[in-house]
């Protein structure tokens, strides 16, 4: 669930004053600064290390995804380091989704970005446990 939540903002990008304060899709939910104050509050709340560092990894996660997804709404990319760097970044090659609507989050195109993003994360957890086997037999 972690992992969703910079996509909160679809839901609160309806409330229209929610809007000039960055709550937009792909809009302040989307920096790395708000993963680090949700891992914060995390913290705050449950005193434990590694469930806050669990859940930065996690919803930095969502954004470095949403850096490789195709984008055609302007504008192109987010500001996934700002107040930092106020640079939009997209570098696109996971195929678009469609969040418009529950069907279009069912969709075949939807489904073909699942698929790209679940191999191309396989292939790294896959190379990660590899180096791990590899780093044990040298011990």
């Amino acid at each position: 669930m972690v992992g969703l939540l910079p996509d909160a903002d679809l839901v609160l990008s309806k409330f229209s004053f929610l809007r000039k304060w960055g709550f937009y899709h792909q809009g302040i939910t989307h920096t790395f600064l708000a993963s680090a104050v949700f891992s914060a509050l995390v913290y705050l709340f449950s005193r434990d290390k590694k469930l806050a560092l669990l859940s930065f990894l996690l919803y930095d996660l969502h954004i470095f995804l949403d850096l490789f997804m195709v984008d055609h709404k302007p504008p192109i990319g987010f500001r996934p380091f700002y107040p930092f760097w106020n640079r939009l970044l997209n570098f696109p090659f996971i195929p678009p989704t469609d969040k418009s609507s529950l069907g279009g989050m069912v969709s075949p195109m939807s489904f073909k970005a699942l698929l790209w993003e679940t191999s191309f994360f396989t292939y790294i957890y896959i190379s990660i446990l590899g180096v791990k086997a590899w780093i044990g037999k040298r011990d």
